[in-house]
């Protein structure tokens, strides 16, 4: 499965001082969207595994974690909202948008993210589950 995310050079940064984790087993992925939020002003720390980014989680506290289905991001959301009700986790997809919106309908995931998307509407969705 091909994903890409494209980048908008025009927007606008803004400091945020919000602590995100990125999970994604796609080192591109996860670079890609590290250095988008990195740019975005948040403290971003990224792995590529939903083992490594539990075990991330549970020594340190993060406003947000952004994961990809692909490496069972919906368990992984399930076992975030276990131990911190109030983390907030946003799921990661290529897949058919239809489809997953049904495999996450009773899931613990606060909003979606279909691939491609912007710069601007990972920003906007962040904002959105964070109320900022």
């Amino acid at each position: 499965m091909s994903r890409k995310i494209m980048l908008n050079e025009d927007l606008k940064m803004e400091a945020d001082t919000r602590k995100i984790l990125v999970v994604d087993d796609d080192k591109n992925i996860q670079c890609v969207v590290t250095q988008m939020l990195s740019r975005l002003g948040y403290d971003v720390i990224s792995t590529d595994s939903g083992e490594n980014g539990l075990e991330l989680f549970l020594k340190n506290q993060f406003d947000l974690v952004i994961t990809d289905l692909e490496i069972d991001g919906i368990d992984l959301a399930g076992r975030i909202k276990e131990k911190s009700l109030f983390t907030l986790v946003i799921l990661m997809t290529g897949q058919n948008k239809e489809v997953t919106l049904a495999k996450i309908k009773d899931s613990s995931v606060d909003q979606t993210l279909f691939n491609p998307f912007y710069l601007t509407e990972i920003q906007e969705r962040i904002q959105s589950v964070l109320n900022l």
